[in-house]
């Protein structure tokens, strides 16, 4: 499968998630060799902005949202981002560049395309969605896992 698919999500939703998926599948599909060669990410966006009047922090995550929220002091503005549609042109520079978050999408070598694109284009509705249930992590899930490592 494909690494990292079901471990992070950049739109906070199922439908960013379904609109990434389409996406995976028509690189899949229609250029193989760029997925294979390493060439293609994902970009995470913040799911949070948190702010006073003189310090702005994108948090990626309910954990850096809390140490934020403890570094700025009394009563910071938060903001909670859906997705790429709710952040301004103005705010999207600040996290692209050297610092932006991208996840490599990585195909072991033994990976069948073909075998990918069915599974998750195929009328496997049953299997796929099971797949999904058990696989799927929820931010809340995933801010639990860091605090215990923390």
């Amino acid at each position: 499968m494909i690494k990292g698919y079901q471990e992070r999500y950049s739109d906070a939703d199922v439908d960013g998630m379904h609109i990434r998926l389409l996406l995976l599948t028509f690189f899949l599909q229609f250029f193989p060799d760029l997925v294979r060669a390493g060439h293609l990410y994902i970009l995470q966006t913040p799911l949070f902005r948190v702010r006073n009047k003189k310090e702005t922090i994108y948090c990626y995550s309910e954990v850096e949202k809390e140490v934020a929220v403890s570094s700025l002091g009394q009563s910071p503005e938060i903001t909670r981002f859906k997705g790429l549609g709710e952040i301004s042109p103005d705010e999207f520079k600040h996290f692209i560049g050297s610092s932006m978050r991208l996840d490599p999408v990585i195909l072991q070598k033994s990976t069948s395309i073909n075998e990918i694109l069915d599974f998750y284009m195929g009328r496997n509705t049953p299997e796929r969605q099971n797949f999904i249930i058990d696989n799927l992590r929820m931010e809340e899930e995933e801010s639990e896992a860091v605090a215990e490592v923390v």
